[in-house]
């Protein structure tokens, strides 16, 4: 059966939708309906300044040389964020740096609050903030936590949002470095 947009929701789809709002804030439920819109590739030249935690500081290259680049947007206030960034420590020490790069981004403006997350969840890749979304946009993220895989030409090779397993992540990995 298909539903009628013109018949206003029952009850129990008025409860149901209730519920659903507190966990929409890290999916992007509410603001980005669709979800993410991630491109078949983005710029390979892209980069934006760091955080300055792993790093010096300065500008990091978001698509690496590395053979893939892990790009993880996360926000400190997502509740997955903080389980789908344990996993991410079991990828970082499946790999090193030249065949698996991994770069973070949050959306958030307050940079001395994102770089005390960072710290305190003991990540060894570099962060950055993107409170005008610029590099969002590129990735087309509208959703948290999310990953996407890219190679050095910038072709998507994967994505995902929501919490991932390590071993998920590590397989797709594997898979595109054998393919």
């Amino acid at each position: 059966m298909v539903p009628n947009p013109s018949t206003p929701l029952t009850r129990r789809a008025a409860l149901a939708l209730g519920a659903s709002i507190p966990l929409s804030g890290c999916l992007g439920l509410i603001t980005g309906a669709l979800g993410n819109q991630v491109p078949s590739s983005v710029p390979a030249d892209l980069s934006h300044e760091s955080l300055g935690v792993v790093d010096t500081g300065g500008e990091i290259d978001i698509v690496t040389d590395a053979d893939l680049t892990l790009v993880y947007f996360f926000a400190t206030w997502c509740g997955p964020c903080g389980p789908q960034q344990e996993e991410l420590h079991d990828v970082r020490d499946e790999y090193d740096t030249e065949t698996l790069a991994m770069r973070a981004i949050s959306p958030e403006d307050d940079e001395a609050e994102v770089f005390e997350y960072w710290e305190t969840e003991e990540a060894e890749y570099p962060a950055c903030i993107d409170p005008d979304s610029d590099v969002h946009a590129e990735f087309g993220i509208s959703a948290y936590p999310s990953l996407v895989l890219v190679d050095p030409d910038g072709e998507v090779r994967w994505h995902t949002s929501g919490t991932t397993d390590a071993e998920d992540i590590i397989e797709r990995v594997d898979e595109e470095l054998d393919g």
